[in-house]
């Protein structure tokens, strides 16, 4: 590898700790660029963002009228899913079944946050429990194999347990949280940040460094994940921040401090159903749609 000077993006905090990284000159990274050009044009928070996210909650509730639920959602009790749980609920009016995965590390007020957010929206609970013996040989072998995502076995596990459910009960819609607001760069394949769940990785590292066999950890290989969950089955992606307004109806208590700007929904689809809105699309402060809904008293 041709060594280089080292140079942080003058826009955000990503460096040359990714050998692949690319700058202008004006000192901006593709990370950033990417951002710019690709993300911020799609990113409405207006009426725009509203309307289409509506077009979609009716489109979703057409093809899933004969079933016991529109969705399934993935919650671990932090802010991206536990706002992702409401938006489905109260705001596109979906019925969505809620599902969490304990890969052991649950903390009290992660689960307490569960709690409330379910039986404020008066939602179904499906938990996962992941064999905790074999959670901790792979999180090992991780440690150990010194990559520097060591979140990538408690994710592959939470998706990959997530996207079996959904395929196994015949859901074809799955929602997930995340958020560009303050974390939208990608994460470099060097840093194990594969667009996808990387079966080889995760194999070739426990057979390094684990002792144990993974009879029941889940995993998704890439190929499911790129091909069948992309063309049969639809992920939405919540982008938002609404700490004031679930803090306010007593459905969520922060974790940590952080500073954050926006309220924002977006949506990639991927059901060729709805090829017609396959786009990221925002909506505007949730605070402007849900005036006089009240789940708890203030």
């Amino acid at each position: 590898m041709i060594s280089r000077p080292f140079q942080v993006c003058t826009k955000t905090i990503m460096d040359t700790s990714d050998p692949h990284i690319v700058f202008n000159e004006k000192g901006e990274s593709d990370y950033y660029l990417n951002f710019i050009n690709n993300l911020q044009p799609s990113w409405h928070t207006d009426e725009r963002g509203h309307r289409y996210l509506m077009k979609i909650a009716k489109k979703i509730q057409k093809t899933t009228k004969n079933k016991d639920y529109d969705c399934v959602i993935g919650l671990s009790g932090g802010l991206d899913s536990s706002y992702t749980v409401y938006v489905a609920k109260e705001i596109m009016g979906l019925r969505p079944l809620v599902f969490h995965v304990d890969a052991g590390w649950n903390t009290d007020q992660g689960v307490g946050n569960i709690e409330k957010i379910v039986e404020g929206l008066k939602l179904d609970l499906y938990t996962e429990v992941i064999n905790w013996e074999e959670m901790k040989d792979l999180q090992t072998a991780f440690l150990k194999s010194q990559i520097a995502d060591q979140d990538l076995p408690q994710d592959y596990a939470i998706f990959s347990a997530l996207y079996k459910f959904a395929k196994k009960n015949k859901i074809n819609y799955i929602f997930t949280g995340s958020n560009i607001s303050t974390e939208c760069c990608r994460e470099p394949e060097e840093w194990g940040g594969f667009p996808g769940i990387d079966t080889t990785l995760v194999k070739d590292i426990h057979k390094k460094f684990g002792k144990r066999p993974l009879k029941t950890f889940p995993l998704v290989d890439i190929l499911s994940y790129k091909i069948y969950y992309k063309y049969i089955y639809m992920v939405w992606k919540s982008l938002n921040h609404s700490i004031m307004f679930l803090t306010s109806k007593q459905m969520w208590r922060n974790f940590f401090k952080k500073d954050l700007v926006g309220n924002l929904l977006f949506i990639s689809t991927m059901n060729p159903d709805l090829q017609g809105f396959s786009k990221t699309i925002g909506c505007r402060k949730s605070l402007d749609f849900i005036k006089g809904k009240h789940i708890f008293p203030v």
